[in-house]
C-alpha cells in the first residue's frame, strides 16, 4: 500500500477551514480531503470523539455517492472502495456531513491517513474559489431523512442536493462553509446576541479552534452569504438575557401582532440557549414563516439589525478584498427581506463597493421540505440555479 499524509498538497486537496498538520483536524459542513487515483482500493485513517453528536462521512467517486456511514468514537481504519479496475483514473471525496455541534464540548475528528495500492495523482488546480457563509440552511440540515422525520440530531444533517456543492461543482471551484444552525448576524433564533456567525467568523472555528484564521492562505472569489433566518426568527421568540450582565434583548416589530405566537422557531435552526442543543420533539410547531406576517421592525430594532448587516459586510470585504460578495436569503421567508436589501445599498453606496449585490431566494414550500421542517433537496436545487445565474448572467466567475 502507498500510505500519504493527508497534508500532502501534492496529492490530496483540502476543503473547509483547518489547521494543516498530521492527524488533520475537520470542523465545518462538508470539509474533507479529496484525491486523485487509478487503485483497486483504498482507505482512511481516522480518530474521532463526541460525547452525544455523532459524525457522517461521504464517500463520493466522480462525484457519485458509493457510501455515507456514521463514525464510531476511536481510531479506525475504513475502506472507501474496493474491487475497482486498475488503470482508470477516479476523482474520490471525502467529505464531513455535519456541522461542528459547539455545546458537545469533546467533539474531534482527525484524519490520520490515506492509503491505496497505487499511486495518488498529482492535484489538479480547480478554476475557482468559493466561500459560503450562513446557518442550518448551509449545515444541510435536512438533506438527510424524510419529512416524517421531525426530531432533531446529528443524522438529519446531509450533503445530498446541497446548493452549495451544486454552484461549486457547476464552477468547478475550490469551497469552504462556515456556517451554524440556529445562529444569525444580528442574533440567533432566540434573540442570543452571542450566536453570531460574524462573532466567530475570524477563527479557524468558533470554540473548537478559536485561532484566527489565516485569510491570506485561501482567498475566495465569491463569497455566498445566506443570513437572516434566525434574526427574523427571533421576532417571534420570546426576550433572551444575557446570563453575564443581566440585560435583556429582544428584536420587535412596530405591531407585535404581526408575528404569532412567541415560539415560531427558524425552520433553519431548533436551538435553545446559548448552545445547539435540541429542544425536542417539534413535531407540533409550525415551522413554516407563513405564520410570519410581513412586520415592520421597531426604529431601534431596525437600526440593530441593519448595523449588524452593514458590520459584517465590512468585515467581509476587510479580509476578502478583492472577492464578489452576493448576500442571499428567502429559503424560509423572506421577513427581514427590506432591512438586507437596504443595507447592502448603503454599503455599497458609502464603501463605493460595486462587488457586493443582493439575490432573493424562493422560500421552500412545504411540500418540499425534508427532514426537520427544513428545505429539501428540491428547494436547494432552484436556490443552486439562480445563484449560478447570477454569477454567470453579471460575469462574476
Amino acid at each position: 500500500m502507498y500510505k500519504y499524509s493527508p497534508t500532502d498538497e501534492e496529492h490530496i486537496r483540502i476543503y473547509g477551514r483547518t489547521v494543516k498538520r498530521a492527524p488533520l483536524p475537520l470542523y465545518w459542513t462538508a470539509s474533507g480531503v479529496e484525491f486523485d487515483t487509478d487503485s483497486t482500493e483504498a482507505y482512511i485513517d481516522i480518530e474521532c470523539e463526541y460525547a452525544s453528536m455523532e459524525y457522517y462521512l461521504r464517500v463520493e467517486i466522480d462525484g457519485a455517492l458509493i457510501q455515507r456511514f456514521l463514525i464510531p468514537c476511536g481510531r479506525n481504519q475504513y475502506c472507501l472502495f474496493k474491487g475497482f479496475p486498475e488503470g482508470t483514473v477516479r476523482t474520490v471525496t471525502v467529505r464531513m456531513e455535519t456541522q461542528p455541534f459547539f455545546d458537545d464540548k469533546d467533539r474531534r475528528l482527525l484524519i490520520h491517513e490515506v492509503s491505496a495500492d497505487r499511486i495518488l495523482q498529482p492535484v489538479t488546480p480547480k478554476s475557482h474559489r468559493i466561500e459560503f457563509i450562513g446557518d442550518s440552511l448551509t449545515s444541510g440540515e435536512g438533506l438527510t431523512g424524510s419529512q416524517n422525520i421531525v426530531d432533531w440530531f446529528a443524522g438529519i444533517y446531509g450533503l445530498t442536493g446541497h446548493y452549495g456543492l451544486k454552484v461549486v461543482r457547476h464552477f468547478d471551484a475550490e469551497y469552504s462553509i462556515v456556517s451554524q444552525s440556529g445562529w444569525g448576524v444580528y442574533c440567533g433564533w432566540d434573540n442570543n446576541i452571542r450566536t453570531t456567525v460574524p462573532s466567530i467568523y475570524d477563527k479557524v472555528c468558533g470554540t473548537y479552534n478559536d485561532a484566527s484564521w489565516d485569510f491570506a492562505s485561501w482567498q475566495p472569489e465569491l463569497i455566498v452569504v445566506n443570513l437572516g433566518t434566525n434574526d427574523a426568527c427571533a421576532l417571534g421568540s420570546p426576550a433572551w438575557t444575557d446570563p453575564e450582565t443581566g440585560v435583556e434583548w429582544k428584536l420587535k416589530s412596530v405591531d407585535p401582532g404581526t408575528v404569532t405566537g412567541s415560539d415560531d422557531r427558524d425552520p433553519g435552526s431548533q436551538l435553545t440557549g446559548s448552545d445547539d442543543r435540541n429542544p425536542g420533539n417539534f413535531s407540533d410547531q409550525v415551522s413554516s414563516s407563513e405564520n410570519l406576517a410581513q412586520p415592520e421592525l421597531d426604529p431601534e430594532s431596525k437600526k440593530r439589525f441593519e448595523d449588524a448587516v452593514y458590520d459584517f459586510l465590512c468585515v467581509i470585504r476587510r479580509f476578502n478584498p478583492d472577492a464578489y460578495i452576493l448576500w442571499v436569503y428567502g429559503m424560509c421567508g423572506a421577513v427581514v427581506e427590506p432591512y438586507i436589501k437596504e443595507t447592502v445599498e448603503k454599503y455599497k453606496a458609502e464603501a463605493q463597493d460595486a462587488r457586493v449585490s443582493y439575490l432573493s431566494l424562493p422560500e421552500c414550500p412545504e411540500e418540499d421540505f425534508g427532514s426537520h421542517f427544513h428545505p429539501g433537496p428540491k428547494n436547494h436545487a432552484e436556490v443552486a440555479g439562480l445563484i449560478i445565474e447570477f454569477v454567470e448572467k453579471h460575469g462574476i466567475l
